[in-house]
């Protein structure tokens, strides 16, 4: 007994010892020791373990989740799954983790969102970067391959694989894209060559037999006639000579001179009326005896013939050859061997560049050869969706949902729910040969009181989906209320007699200091009096960390002003990963040869460098001899400051009125400008420039400077934008009359600066007339105005024939 409890007893401690050890862990357990273990140590295979157990535990991510105890934590196990197949280099992976941790939506009320979005872009630039150098290696492989088929003349297995690879490389660099097309061409020139010299070969040939059966047969004059062909195609050809010899002398010696004649009548005859096959025989009978004036009269008319002759059998050989290509293309294209059904149709538009069906099949068979090659080794990923839905509470009954749906091969459709019932979608514009692949969308969505659930769906080309949920609560405005008729009715009689008192009070120190808040002829720079453009505004704040624009429209549509609040709105914005610092510049009398030195003055006064840095300019106040090489020099100092103002990135904005100007300038500064944007800075460097058009006609090789920027035009306002442009600056102290509203709306055709325009002589001719409320003639009386103010003298009219000029 003793013995046993000695044994027993340290077992019983070591299995009460272990017993937690042994116990099940929990979904937390994994969880804790991926986030706050793996993830600092960088045990990257351990963490993505520990979260799919996790995961297989508790499969739904939430805020404040109850683990043990009386413990709450935020539980986000795809984005840190996502953090750990990032650090794997397995980015695709973890851009799919990244989506569905946004898709459940708990991340988003956290401050981790921010950086799942910044992951979630440098996972897919990474991936990015990973499919452009697959497509790189694959182009190389395709192009070895088809050089050694090259070499060996198997012309019909290296040219669709040349196909494959220019499908490819039409996404690559430029070199790439030429060494295949160069060895495209060689090879296609090499085919064409070959199969020229053997359909030469073929025709010589059978003529040579032609004329030797003839002359066999006795027929000397068709034997000839076969042997002047092959001539025609080998002029030193032995046995074509000696044929023809043979032929002239067996004419000769059967035919009289009057038979001579005769034949040159008759082949005279059939050659006018345009039968030139049959002239050939009589023709050939005359031209037997060349020294003579009717043998040389002969000759001549056979060889005109024989030219005739051949370019009509040329033709119809080619139309030939082009159904048949075209046959052949429509074939391959069925029984699915797209490749090589782009060479045959690429061989169709060689030979017939109108023949519009080719056009077609060859567009469609080069999306199909791409699809496949992307199937083959990049398969089919789910869209990507960024929203920017505003105000989680409201009071309005609808709001306006802007956003952008991305994917790789396009967007066809964005799906909107609203309590789980669809109300609208949006269709991109899209051709099969440019899919929509990051189209930007504009929803306005009408809200039930309470609470709103929204989902948003981006479907792509493949029918693969991705949705992103949201609420938004709408709250009743007062009026909306059962309270509000007891509460107005017992505040109104209070109320009217002191806002009665105010108003009046209000109204006459208005009229007695002449108050007009419009403005007309200058730039708006007062935000207050900045009315519109507020998606066009949200629209470049999304873009243009990412591309530069060129705003255009006709003349004072207000292209100056919206670049001076854009200038606003660039410096005050302290959202997103990226600073902005805007500098605005306007080339509105700047000669060409002072045109870097004018940009960068203007940013040198408008970011207040250090003394450091302005001493490291080559810039002077003087403007000779300062070149764009001196401004990319000086530039890359100006970034280089900016970034120590900020952690973020750095963008500076070069916003740039007039730039009209630059149609006078030569094409070697618009180059210049063009290699700017081509620099290493370029990433830390966009504009944003305004003009009524840009000169298109552009002589050099290279891309012009403005294929770099997408380009927006500035439009008239809306109806509600315009009537806000109207009422809101005298609100509460002047009153419109609704039809003085609607013709204001009427002569100024929504163009801002003719609103301010009429409006600005309307509330001076109603001041003169000692009233407190703008009335239709009042707004007449402003037309006449406001005509005798334009120096063009056109009609102001909405009725007028021209339209009239605007104004910044």
């Amino acid at each position: 007994m003793r013995f046993r409890s000695r044994v027993l007893l340290p077992l019983v401690l070591a299995l009460a010892a272990a017993g937690p050890a042994l116990a099940a862990r929990e979904w937390y357990d994994y969880y804790f020791q991926a986030r706050d273990k793996d993830v600092p140590g960088r045990k990257w295979s351990d963490c993505v373990r520990n979260l799919r157990d996790a995961l297989r535990l508790r499969p739904a991510s939430g805020t404040n989740v109850r683990t043990y105890g009386m413990g709450l934590e935020d539980y986000l196990p795809y984005y840190y799954l996502g953090v750990c197949l990032q650090g794997e280099q397995e980015n695709s992976a973890a851009i799919d983790a990244f989506n569905r941790e946004e898709q459940q939506g708990a991340i988003k009320k956290t401050p981790l969102h921010a950086d799942l979005l910044r992951r979630r872009a440098e996972a897919q630039n990474a991936e990015n970067a990973r499919i452009t150098r697959q497509a790189r290696g694959e182009v190389q492989r395709l192009l070895r391959e088809a050089q050694e088929l090259g070499r060996r003349r198997a012309w019909d297995e290296s040219l669709p694989l040349l196909a494959q690879a220019e499908v490819l490389a039409r996404e690559l660099d430029v070199d790439t894209r030429r060494s295949v097309t160069q060895e495209q061409e060689r090879q296609r020139a090499a085919q064409a060559e070959a199969l020229e010299t053997a359909a030469r070969t073929r025709r010589l040939e059978q003529r040579l037999a032609d004329g030797e059966r003839l002359l066999g047969e006795g027929k000397a004059t068709e034997a000839k006639v076969a042997f002047d062909d092959a001539l025609q195609l080998e002029p030193r050809n032995a046995k074509g000579l000696e044929g023809r010899r043979a032929a002239e002398e067996r004419i000769q010696a059967s035919r009289t001179q009057a038979d001579r004649r005769k034949a040159l009548a008759d082949g005279r005859s059939l050659f006018d009326a345009g039968q030139y096959e049959p002239a050939l025989g009589p023709l050939t009978d005359a031209c037997a005896d060349p020294a003579s004036a009717e043998g040389a009269e002969a000759c001549d008319l056979l060889a005109r013939a024989r030219q005739v002759l051949e370019g009509l059998r040329q033709q119809k050989e080619l139309r030939a050859e082009i159904d048949r290509l075209a046959a052949h293309g429509e074939e391959l294209m069925a029984g699915g061997r797209f490749p090589e059904a782009q060479v045959a149709f690429e061989r169709v538009l060689r030979l017939d560049k109108g023949h519009a069906r080719a056009r077609e099949r060859l567009g469609e068979a080069e999306r199909r050869t791409g699809e496949a090659l992307f199937a083959r080794w990049l398969p089919n990923r789910e869209p990507t969706l960024a929203l920017f839905p505003g105000e989680e509470v409201v009071d309005s009954p609808t709001i306006s949902l802007q956003g952008v749906a991305t994917d790789d091969r396009g967007i066809q459709k964005v799906e909107f729910r609203v309590g789980g019932r669809e109300v609208g979608e949006f269709v991109p514009a899209a051709t099969p040969a440019q899919p929509a692949r990051s189209p930007w969308f504009v929803h306005e969505l009408s809200l039930a009181p309470g609470v709103n659930a929204i989902e948003v769906t981006a479907v792509d080309s493949g029918g693969l989906t991705f949705s992103v949920s949201y609420s938004v609560r709408r709250k009743l405005r007062f009026h909306e209320t059962r309270w509000f008729l007891p509460s107005a009715a017992a505040g109104a009689l209070g109320l009217v007699g002191l806002g009665w008192g105010t108003h009046e009070a209000r109204r006459r120190r208005a009229m007695r200091r002449r108050f007009n808040p419009y403005i007309a002829g200058a730039p708006v720079l007062d935000d207050d009096m900045f009315y519109g453009r507020e998606r066009l505004t949200a629209r470049m704040l999304s873009t243009l960390h990412r591309n530069s624009l060129m705003i255009t429209g006709e003349r004072r549509i207000g292209k100056t002003t919206f670049l001076h609040h854009l200038k606003h709105v660039l410096a005050g914005d302290e959202a997103g990963e990226w600073r902005f610092f805007p500098v605005f510049v306007d080339l509105q009398g700047v000669p060409e040869q002072s045109f870097f030195h004018a940009l960068m003055a203007e940013t040198v006064d408008a970011l207040d460098l250090s003394p450091a840095t302005r001493q490291a300019l080559r810039f002077t106040p003087e403007p000779e001899g300062y070149d764009a090489r001196d401004f990319g020099h000086d530039i890359q100092r100006v970034i280089a400051q900016l970034r120590t103002r900020t952690d973020r990135k750095v963008k500076l904005a070069l916003l740039i009125d007039e730039v009209d100007v630059l149609n006078k300038y030569s094409e070697s500064v618009n180059q210049r400008l063009r290699g700017i944007f081509m620099k290493s800075f370029s990433e830390n460097l966009v504009a944003v420039m305004s003009g009524v058009g840009i000169r298109r006609r552009w002589k050099s090789e290279a891309s012009p400077w403005y294929n770099f920027f997408d380009e927006i035009e500035l439009l008239p306002f809306s109806r509600e934008e315009a009537e806000a442009l109207v009422r809101e600056p005298v609100a509460g102290v002047f009153r419109w009359k609704p039809e003085a509203v609607e013709r204001v709306l009427e002569l100024s055709q929504l163009r801002p600066y003719l609103v301010q325009k009429l409006c600005v002589h309307a509330v001076n001719h109603m001041l003169e007339a000692g009233r407190s409320t703008i009335r239709r003639e009042d707004v007449d009386a402003a037309r006449g105005a406001a005509l005798s103010e334009e120096a063009t003298g056109a009609p102001l009219a909405a009725e007028a024939a021209v339209r009239p000029s605007v104004a910044n």
